[in-house]
C-alpha cells in the first residue's frame, strides 16, 4: 500500500494532489485484485480502474511537465523520459490483456510496476522540482 506523506511534496500543491490522487487509485487496484475469482463485473471494473489510471497519469505528467519546464528544473528531461517509460509499460500491458484476456497475474504486474514507478519517480526525479519552485517563489517576491 502506498502512502502519500510529506516526503513526497514537491513544492506544487496541485502536483501533490495528482500523486495523492495516483497512490489512491493504485491502491484501490490492490484491493480490487485480493479476489481470487473476480465477477466479470469486478473484471470489468478492474480494466475501468486501469483505463482511469492511464488517462489520469498523462493529464499529471503534462501538466507536471509544463510545471518542471516553467521553473527550469534541472530534472525535467528525465522526468520526461521517465513518463515515456510509464506510458510504455501501459501500452505494452494493454497489448498483453488484448492477447491474452483477462488475467489477474497481469493487473497484478502492473500493480506491482505501478507501484514501485510512482515511489521511485516521485522521490529521485519529482522532488528536484521543490527547490525549483522555491527559487522561482523567492525571485517574483523580490521582484514585487
Amino acid at each position: 500500500m502506498l502512502l502519500w506523506n510529506k516526503t513526497h511534496a514537491t513544492g506544487s500543491s496541485t502536483i501533490d494532489q495528482h500523486h495523492q490522487m495516483l497512490m489512491d487509485n493504485i491502491n484501490h487496484l490492490e484491493r480490487m485484485l485480493t479476489s481470487t475469482n473476480p465477477t466479470a463485473e469486478e473484471c470489468k471494473l478492474l480494466i475501468q480502474l486501469v483505463d482511469f489510471l492511464e488517462s489520469y497519469a498523462d493529464m499529471h505528467f503534462k501538466f507536471e511537465e509544463e510545471c518542471m519546464e516553467r521553473f527550469r528544473c534541472p530534472a525535467h528531461q528525465k522526468n520526461k523520459e521517465g513518463h515515456a517509460q510509464f506510458r510504455e509499460f501501459f501500452r505494452r500491458f494493454k497489448e498483453r490483456h488484448t492477447t491474452e484476456g483477462f488475467r489477474p497475474e497481469v493487473l497484478k504486474d502492473l500493480h506491482a510496476m505501478a507501484s514501485a514507478w510512482i515511489q521511485t519517480h516521485i522521490l529521485q526525479v519529482d522532488l528536484q522540482l521543490r527547490p525549483c519552485i522555491k527559487a522561482g517563489a523567492l525571485r517574483q517576491s523580490s521582484v514585487l
